[in-house]
């Protein structure tokens, strides 16, 4: 397989290039720009307010008071209302889902619209016990038959659905969003259908059996609302840099929701999502997740006062000597994330080269084998969230599930774990990334509880064995010393930190699952070991390394050219715009010739001295509305600097150059028509006259952290106030591309892949010779 990788090397190399270039035509946001076009709307907004008689009480003054109180709550309305209305989503999705998971078993004739919880919600005892639930047949076969159909129609339905009405409610979303609030713009991503699609057919992946999660799609789901509520509102529907605010605090309230942990969902915000901390956005976070847990918490879903299916409580101390199987649990959930990422990613290679075209078919496929498979295996037969509550529970007080505690049944019940542990991991890596709604956080939770549960029961067995020995000497004999089920709830958190590659956030989250404050520190220390050991094997995040896998171009914590000037990356053939001499005709001719973005400003083509930038939707704008007034012609000369001669126009009164930008439609047509006559066209209002500017012998690491935390579309190069040329993300990117060793690539042909291949090289010929038998069996 090495000699396969070997070979083609220099092919993955090209298409790593050919990653960046395909997202050429991806809109991204300027933050400077857009810092400045909000300012300038705050100055106006403020000159409104205090508009009228100097000391006097008017009442416009008084108005306008009022209309600045309703302007200063109106952000916190807008996080309520996201809050609520993520709240009653959450609450619907696991009531669709719960009931979807149990008819896959059977149905309840008291009505045929209740789970097996709520049908038998009198009955302690398993489901067979329950005179309310009828299982869809006492034959195991037909059972096992109407499982595989029931999975195999749900996962048809949801790829369905997903492939004809909303492609991009397909995966997990977390990536793609993370990319969105570094000023990715992708349109439709955010929307109407991908939110209804989405919450539509998450339930129905769930219930299909599919060995994915809710978690993250609820992220997606979330931040579909906030997008969506902020459009509502024109305070934010025209402000990028607002919007992103809310869709941080949705992301927030979207983990709040999930794991009914609303610390946790802020810091989740704060950890994985937000490039900058901003105080401001922590508290629209906390408010919205608040909310959005509060109104969960008020519709109760599983009619048992919990937020979440597998929360649980434990009452009993952890001991000192338990630290020793803590580390081995972190050491499995660092392996465990280094192993799926590593083979996901070859697995989506695959999935891209050979099966675009076949997203239904692979969703339903997927969804048959882990049905056929997991129905034989106790733990993977239920549902994930469920076999996690039971997982979790103490031995005492209803947790002896299925005889999970049972001593004579524990070697048995240990190997049953090992077995959907390994069996779990495979099918994660193969259906993470189909084409349907797709999380990997529950699944990766599920992996290290089955694999933690089966290092408590060999604990507690070996305690059983050697109840004397000197490390068991501290437990009191008339208390139950070692609790298996806290080995699953801290196996959860290892392979969750190891497959996401977050760590306080888990912590918090865990504890908010338990409400056990003792069980902080070994929570902690396994997510030590866990980060140690991925740091150790160089691995990153899964949402990291598919973002790189699909080419965003959004730059990481590594990406720096060290030792390199920003001379070497800049683009030097510019297309430019002259202060003075230039005719519209010139301009149109100029924007009909490019695509790029924006144009930087010199003083003439003699003088490379630099004036300005203007984006190019700008002058568009510009010169379409004043072609439109007819007050031009294609003769008229442009004017990009403001001459001495000229009166400000009372818009720009008290404000700098540069103001017009963001300026109200009305406000907008006034200026144009008071600057664009026959004599001259003064676009100087719309040029930022103060661009990020940096010297060519600038080191090029320091660019990079310009574009992580200031955020501008482009940075122009100048020496001695003389043009030399301007660099992008993308130059940057391409750069770091092509200066990479080819060994170092990420998603080079790796041994799953190279397997893959064969198995569908196998498949297609065997599937040809077959259609080459029968064409001739049909002539004969």
């Amino acid at each position: 397989m090495t000699r396969i990788g070997a070979q083609l090397d220099s092919r993955d190399y090209e298409e790593e290039i050919e990653q960046i270039r395909r997202y050429e035509d991806f809109t991204t946001i300027d933050w400077i720009q857009d810092s400045i076009v909000e300012r300038n709307r705050r100055i106006r907004n403020a000159k409104a307010a205090y508009r009228g008689p100097r000391g006097e009480i008017t009442p416009t003054w008084v108005w306008a008071q009022f209309w600045r109180f309703l302007r200063a709550g109106e952000p916190w309305l807008v996080i309520s209302l996201v809050g609520i209305f993520i709240g009653v989503n959450a609450a619907f999705i696991s009531i669709i889902t719960e009931w979807l998971s149990d008819i896959k078993m059977g149905y309840c004739t008291d009505g045929w619209w209740l789970n097996s919880q709520f049908c038998c919600w009198e009955v302690e005892s398993d489901e067979e016990f329950c005179p309310s639930w009828h299982l869809w047949s006492t034959a195991t076969p037909a059972r096992w038959l109407i499982y595989v159909i029931f999975a195999a129609i749900f996962s048809f339905v949801a790829a369905h659905f997903v492939r004809s009405m909303a492609k991009y409610a397909a995966g997990s979303g977390i990536s793609e969003i993370k990319c969105i609030l570094t000023g990715f713009i992708m349109q439709g991503f955010l929307g109407y259908a991908t939110f209804f699609i989405k919450s539509l057919t998450l339930p129905l992946v769930i219930a299909s059996g599919l060995s994915v999660g809710k978690e993250g799609p609820s992220v997606h789901v979330a931040c579909c609302i906030g997008a969506i509520v902020a459009s509502w509102f024109q305070r934010f529907s025209r402000s990028q840099g607002k919007m992103r605010e809310i869709i941080v605090a949705a992301s927030a309230a979207g983990v709040a929701v999930a794991f009914g942990s609303p610390i946790g969902g802020v810091l989740f915000s704060i950890e994985e999502m937000s490039q900058m901390f901003r105080i401001k956005t922590m508290w629209r976070s906390f408010v919205c997740a608040l909310v959005a847990t509060f109104t969960l918490s008020v519709m109760n879903p599983f009619r048992t006062g919990k937020l979440v299916l597998f929360q649980v409580t434990y009452n009993r101390d952890w001991h000192f000597f338990e630290i020793i199987f803590f580390i081995i649990l972190g050491i499995f959930g660092g392996l465990y994330g280094a192993f799926v990422v590593k083979f996901n990613m070859q697995v989506a290679a695959f999935r891209r080269k050979h099966l675009a075209a076949h997203g239904v078919a692979e969703a339903v496929i997927l969804a048959t084998l882990t049905a056929t498979i997991g129905y034989f295996n106790r733990f993977m037969r239920i549902d994930m969230t469920e076999m996690m509550s039971i997982l979790f529970r103490e031995c005492e007080g209803g947790g002896d599930h299925d005889n999970l505690c049972q001593m004579a049944v524990q070697w048995p019940m240990a190997n049953s774990l090992l077995l959907a542990t390994f069996i779990r991991t495979g099918l994660v890596v193969i259906s993470y990334g189909a084409k349907v709604p797709a999380g990997i956080f529950v699944p990766s939770m599920a992996v290290g509880a089955t694999f933690g549960r089966m290092v408590g029961i060999m604990v507690k067995a070996m305690y059983r064995a050697y109840p004397h020995s000197g490390i068991f000497a501290v437990c009191d004999p008339n208390v139950p010393c070692i609790t298996p089920g806290t080995y699953a709830f801290l196996g959860a958190a290892a392979a969750l930190s190891g497959v996401m590659r977050i760590t306080v956030t888990v912590v918090v989250i865990m504890f908010e699952l338990t409400g056990a404050l003792t069980y902080i520190l070994p929570t902690m220390i396994v997510i030590l070991v866990t980060k140690a050991v991925g740091d150790f094997l160089g691995c990153r995040g899964i949402a990291d390394e598919a973002i790189r896998f699909n080419g965003y171009p959004i730059l990481e914590n590594e990406d720096h050219g060290f030792n390199v000037s920003v001379s070497e990356v800049m683009k030097k053939d510019l297309d430019i715009l002259f202060a003075s001499g230039m005719l519209v005709s010139d301009v149109e001719r100029l924007l009909a010739t490019t695509n790029v973005k924006g144009f930087p400003i010199v003083a003439s083509e003699s003088s490379q001295t630099l004036i300005g930038y203007m984006g190019r939707t700008e002058l568009r704008y510009v010169l379409d509305r004043a072609q439109n007034l007819g007050d031009i012609s294609p003769s008229t000369p442009c004017a990009f600097t403001r001459e001495a001669s000229d009166q400000e126009d009372f818009v720009l009164s008290d404000m700098t150059s540069g103001s017009a930008l963001g300026v109200e439609e009305d406000v907008a047509t006034e200026l144009i028509e008071t600057s664009a006559t026959i004599d001259v066209l003064k676009l100087w209002p719309w040029v930022n006259q103060t661009p990020l500017t940096v010297s060519p012998r600038l080191p090029l690491e320091i660019v990079t952290q310009l574009f992580k935390r200031m955020g501008p579309r482009v940075i122009l190069v100048e020496e001695h106030g003389s043009l030399k040329g301007l660099v992008t993300v993308k130059d940057v990117l391409r750069f770091n591309a092509a200066e990479q060793p080819i060994g170092d690539l990420h998603w080079d042909v790796g041994e799953l892949e190279a397997i893959l291949d064969v198995m569908w090289m196998w498949a297609v010929g065997i599937a040809e010779t077959s259609m080459e038998w029968y064409r001739r069996l049909i002539r004969r």
